[in-house]
């Protein structure tokens, strides 16, 4: 689990031997001051570390216990990422922010995108990239997977929205009624209160010719949402259907 990636990660950086092998001197800092200190240093990384979820030596050259740690080569990419990033988080706290003439403006830091985790990326675009090379089995297989990993982290968006987008997708854009189904199937099998995922079940069932399939759906949208004179409509047309 990632949190308790995170939680060693806080652990081996606060304890005491630990602490005793970072160096009271640090050289090669190009964006923090000369004259930090080693608790303000380590503060600092740990936030970075917690941010994505990984260890010291992402991008550090040495073992997971700091013991005979490089602290100041560049030789890792994560390294040399790190600072750019660190330089574009300070360039729209600094300059892009304040010209939106807000007050009280919230500061863009790791943890805004990263959520612990390391290469921030969007639900949708995770499962859309997983239809294109394994098909609607390898979506709703790494969905399962993220959300028994990640849920509840804030890491990923499970909620309803993500997997209509993805069911919406497969039937406007690859005209896959079936994996469209499937997918609102998973949507409704882990937001069983999800009144619009229904209404498009019904929708995709009435245009595969599944009367009783669009009529449950749409008498279970009803249940959640008994106003909803959308779905009351598309519930009489379906009855309706010959």
């Amino acid at each position: 689990m990632k949190r308790l990636g995170i939680a060693l990660v806080l652990m081996c950086l606060t304890a005491i031997p630990v602490a005793a092998q970072v160096p009271d001197e640090f050289t090669n800092l190009e964006l923090f001051p000369k004259d930090i200190g080693k608790r303000e240093l380590m503060s600092a990384m740990r936030q970075f570390a917690g941010a994505l979820g990984v260890r010291c030596n992402h991008c550090h050259v040495g073992p997971d216990n700091l013991e005979g740690m490089d602290f100041a080569t560049d030789e890792l990419e994560h390294k040399r990422v790190a600072r750019a990033m660190m330089q574009m988080t300070d360039a729209i706290n600094s300059d892009l922010l304040p010209t939106t003439g807000r007050d009280s403006l919230l500061r863009v830091r790791c943890v805004t995108c990263h959520r612990g985790i390391e290469k921030p990326e969007q639900l949708d675009d995770i499962l859309a990239a997983a239809v294109e090379k394994d098909g609607v089995d390898g979506a709703i297989a790494r969905y399962r997977e993220l959300r028994d990993e990640h849920y509840g982290s804030g890491s990923y968006d499970f909620s309803a929205g993500t997997l209509n987008g993805l069911a919406e997708k497969l039937a406007r854009e690859s005209h896959d009624a079936d994996g469209a189904i499937r997918a609102l199937e998973l949507n409704v099998e882990f937001n069983p209160d999800a009144a619009y995922s229904f209404m498009m079940l019904g929708q995709l069932h009435m245009m595969k010719g599944d009367k009783d399939g669009a009529v449950a759906a749409l008498q279970r949208a009803l249940e959640i949402e008994p106003d909803n004179e959308r779905a009351k409509t598309m519930l009489e047309r379906a009855k309706a259907a010959e």
